[in-house]
């Protein structure tokens, strides 16, 4: 003797599938409704490809960031246009000198060579971003080349020693 089965109806198993979707969908989302999601960086970039450093001091740059966490990068080409060495110097800075990264190279006569700068800084308000490169004063002129300088602003910053 067998027992009647009693199986649940179609619209009944249709019903029950479509509640156990909205309780994993909801369990799902309960678990990120404490996650912010990230905000897309935001890109600020300057460049000149083309200047004379004669002076001691480079035609220098500034700009202000508006508040928070940047990534910022400077790069060149410096190219010595005379027939003696020039120790030559740069300097990316943030908020008066808070961060700053200086990259100091020999340029041989007549030879050209890069230069690359990274600062981060947490700007809590508006504030200033510089570039300059320094050579001593009476010697040959320099040619900048490719300057770029590039702000990324980021969500968090983690600016540590290792």
């Amino acid at each position: 003797m067998s027992m009647p089965s009693k199986a649940p109806s179609r619209s009944r198993r249709l019903r029950l599938s479509a509640l156990a979707v909205a309780v994993t969908a909801g369990a799902l989302l309960a678990g990120n409704v404490t996650q912010a999601e990230a905000a897309p960086p935001e890109v600020i970039s300057r460049w000149n490809n083309e200047l004379v450093h004669s002076n001691s001091v480079s035609p220098g740059f500034s700009m202000f960031l508006s508040s928070g966490a940047y990534t910022i990068s400077a790069k060149l080409s410096a190219a010595n246009q005379g027939s003696s060495t020039i120790n030559y110097s740069c300097i990316l800075s943030a908020q008066g000198g808070a961060d700053t990264d200086v990259a100091a190279v020999t340029l041989a006569p007549n030879a050209t060579q890069s230069v690359v700068l990274n600062v981060v800084h947490n700007f809590t308000s508006t504030g200033q971003l510089t570039f300059a490169c320094t050579k001593p004063v009476g010697t040959p002129a320099v040619r900048m080349q490719q300057v770029k300088i590039t702000a990324i602003k980021v969500n968090t910053l983690d600016n540590q020693p290792f």
